[in-house]
């Protein structure tokens, strides 16, 4: 018997087969009976035809019927089992979605073809089972971080396109979200109903991530996506191409670094190649090499340890600032895809500051900036490149507006007065895009309530983190204030948090200092031993800014501090360099996803160049920023699914370069048993490649093979009846009335 419709709602048009009976019925009622004597012999005729005529008219009417209702279950698509009473007049039409692990891990070479050639060659032969000419279907999707329709709606098609598909991506794979893309595809071809006979197949090989999180427990995702294709009565079936090795032997190049601390054009450093060995034994004199700028250095041979770690130093000297792209690579094993890396290291440019003093004078003891420049200065006196590129200006010349504030990275304020209200607001502008500021007092500021009204605002609107209130002097000449505890693991600080820097910090003596009252979402970073314990350092973000009070003097009107070089050296480096907040950076981006690119000036003409050679325009509006660059628009993801080298070229200015590189986790190769994926859901099930047995019967809940075209068949036949029917019906009352 029929067990369900694919279009279950469809089915009630069945009941438009009572139409024809309506329209009989009412078409009874619109005639009255009339006596009339000259009928009488009409009537004693009719009386002996009129059982017949009943009978005649009885056939076109349920004729009629039934066609209606035939029609009405076609369109429904009615379905049985394969083994009931009418599987004999059902079509076997196969509805197959075929998912192919496309990750970087399915280039695992193993003997003379790779993980993903099997898997292709696998398809083709699926493909081939199929005959698109008997109403087969067939999808094919391919698997990464995105999962790509391929190949639709015919296995003939699927035949021609497989083969092109010659390698994978370099992504890793997203199994949820591929099923997703599958359960829609069954949804549409199926319908709403609650069962459907569609295929589903993923050929993979079974890399962990696919179905574990990074807390090792099974993917929300999936498991959700799996709860629906039961609803469906769909069996995913997972062909196991691991060959039942779970853990191959593989060697990659996991990293490209630096050593920690600051990095300055022109000096020389070294460069970090970290290695990764996953295997059950060590590797002897591994080659490494690097390539900085297209220049390669002189190799290396590292020895790794069985499921060891191992690190190649490359001595180097960059001697611009600016992006550079470095290739670094191991000898060859089978996954090819992760014994290179590309990285794209950007040393940063000079800090550039300007050093705004308050009281210069011609003795160097008497001038508030003065040992604050021979500090940002000092590594030139060495022989050494500086970070820093120093301007100094007299605070007269900032009022007056004789001084560029744009581009600058930090701006340092030394006991300068009050000024002038559009300077301020100038100021404001240029922290609020991202420079430092940083305000230390002295003589010069003098009229605390004059720079209170200029540069702090009681609701946080205003530059300074905290309200200067009064001058303090030490009540004795003898006597003085110091540092009575501080943050030791904010950068600024850092260097003094250690038992043996501490005492340089703390034992500074401090005869004057200015209270002052903290906003409420400031920091104090340094307090006095005063009875207040006043704040000695305060700071307080500034939208893209950041703002620092130091309530002393960086000159030597308050304190022997600048005098003391082991105390002022560290401690004005290590704070213009965290206001700058300029560090070495890395232009790395995944398959998929590019790191932003921002240039100082407007771009135009913008052209992806890709790994190959091969070139993409690439479209979008550049976006402003806060500090007056741009940031460039990001080229489309499907552009970048290879990792390697990339940049962009633009009309007029150096082109800028970015890396892509491999996931993580496809260097693992850490793959998961058949056994263990069994029992992961009940919607799941895992086999052998070229299984015979699922080849033979795929596993589904749903229709085994649909009777619409037999139905249409006799829906077409009832209405050639009905028409013949009727034909001759007419032909005999033409006959009766001659």
């Amino acid at each position: 018997m029929i067990e369900g419709f694919l279009h279950p709602a469809l089915a009630a048009g069945a009941a438009l087969a009572a139409v024809p009976l309506v329209i009989h019925l009412l078409n009874r009622q619109r005639y009255r009976p009339t006596p009339w004597a000259a009928m009488r012999f009409v009537l004693a005729a009719h009386k002996r035809t009129r059982r017949r005529v009943q009978l005649e008219n009885l056939l076109l009417l349920l004729l009629r019927m039934g066609a209606v209702a035939l029609l009405a279950l076609a369109v429904a698509r009615p379905f049985v089992s394969g083994g009931g009473a009418l599987g004999v007049l059902t079509e076997r039409r196969r509805e197959v979605v075929l998912v192919l692990d496309g990750s970087a891990s399915t280039g695992l070479q193993v003997g003379a073809e790779s993980t993903f050639a099997a898997l292709r060659t696998r398809a083709l032969q699926l493909a081939e089972e199929l005959d698109g000419s008997a109403g087969d279907r067939l999808h094919v999707l391919l698997m990464g971080a995105t999962t790509r329709l391929v190949s639709w709606p015919t296995p003939e098609k699927a035949a021609l396109v497989l083969p092109t598909l010659t390698s994978p991506t370099d992504e890793r794979a997203d199994l949820a979200a591929a099923l997703v893309e599958v359960l829609d595809i069954v949804r549409e071809g199926g319908g709403e109903e609650e069962s459907s006979g569609a295929e589903v197949r993923v050929l993979s090989d079974l890399q962990a991530d696919l179905f574990l999180d990074e807390e090792g427990g099974t993917r929300q995702g999936v498991l959700d996506a799996l709860d629906a294709f039961e609803a469906l009565g769909v069996t995913v079936i997972l062909e196991d191409a691991t060959g039942g090795v779970l853990r191959p032997d593989n060697t990659s190049v996991s990293g490209i670094s630096l050593p920690p601390g600051p990095l300055r054009a022109g000096e020389p450093t070294e460069v970090l190649v970290q290695l990764r060995h996953l295997a059950g034994s060590p590797r002897v004199a591994a080659r490494v090499t690097l390539e900085i700028d297209g220049n390669r250095l002189p190799s290396q041979r590292v020895d790794l340890d069985p499921e060891g770690r191992a690190e190649a130093r490359f001595p180097h000297t960059f001697t611009e600032a600016g992006p550079h792209s470095l290739v670094a690579t191991v000898d060859g094993d089978g996954l090819a895809a992760d014994d290179s890396r590309a990285s794209v290291l950007v040393v940063p440019d000079p800090i550039r500051v300007l050093v705004v003093n308050g009281s210069p004078a011609e003795r160097l003891l008497d001038d508030e900036a003065g040992f604050l420049v021979l500090a940002l200065r000092a590594p030139e006196a060495d022989g050494l490149p500086s970070d820093f590129e120093v301007e100094e200006v007299t605070a007269s010349a900032l009022a007056a507006g004789e001084v560029e504030l744009k581009g600058r990275d930090v701006i340092w304020l030394a006991g300068v007065p009050p000024l002038p209200e559009g300077v301020c607001l100038d100021l404001e502008a240029r922290v609020a895009a991202g420079a430092g500021l940083v305000v230390s007092c002295g003589d010069g500021m003098s009229d605390l309530e004059g720079v209170g009204a200029r540069l702090f605002r009681a609701d946080g609107s205003g530059l300074l983190p905290a309200e200067p209130i009064a001058r303090t002097r030490s009540p004795r000449r003898e006597s003085y204030f110091r540092v009575l505890d501080f943050d030791g693991t904010d950068p600024v600080l850092a260097f003094f948090d250690s038992e043996r820097h501490r005492p340089l910090l703390t034992e500074v003596p401090i005869q004057e200092f200015v209270r002052a009252r903290p906003l409420a979402d400031a920091r104090v970073l340094a307090t006095l031993d005063d009875d207040a314990r006043s704040p000695l350092l305060v700071t307080r973000p500034f939208l893209d800014g950041q703002v620092w009070l130091w309530t002393t003097s960086i000159g030597r009107s308050w304190t022997p501090l600048p005098q003391l070089a082991p105390v002022m050296i560290p401690l004005v480096v290590e704070w213009v360099r965290a206001a700058a907040r300029r560090e070495p950076g890395q232009r790395d981006g995944q398959p998929g996803l590019a790191p932003r690119l921002e240039v100082e000036a407007f771009p135009r003409g913008l052209t992806l160049v890709r790994p190959d050679g091969t070139r993409r325009a690439v479209a979008g509006d550049p976006e402003p920023t806060s500090r007056g660059g741009f940031l460039l628009p990001a080229p489309e993801p499907a552009d970048l699914t290879r990792a390697g080298l990339y940049r962009v070229e633009l009309e007029g200015a150096p082109a800028e370069p970015f890396a892509v590189v491999l996931p993580p986790e496809e260097s693992e190769l850490r793959r998961s048993s058949p056994a263990d994926l069994e029992g992961l859901h009940a919607a799941l099930r895992v086999v052998a490649p070229q299984s015979n047995e699922e080849s033979a019967d795929p596993v589904t809940g749903g229709p085994q093979g649909e009777l619409w075209r037999v139905v249409a068949w006799a829906c077409l036949a009832f209405l050639v009846g009905e028409s013949l029917w009727g034909a001759r019906l007419g032909g005999r009352g033409r006959r009766m009335h001659a």
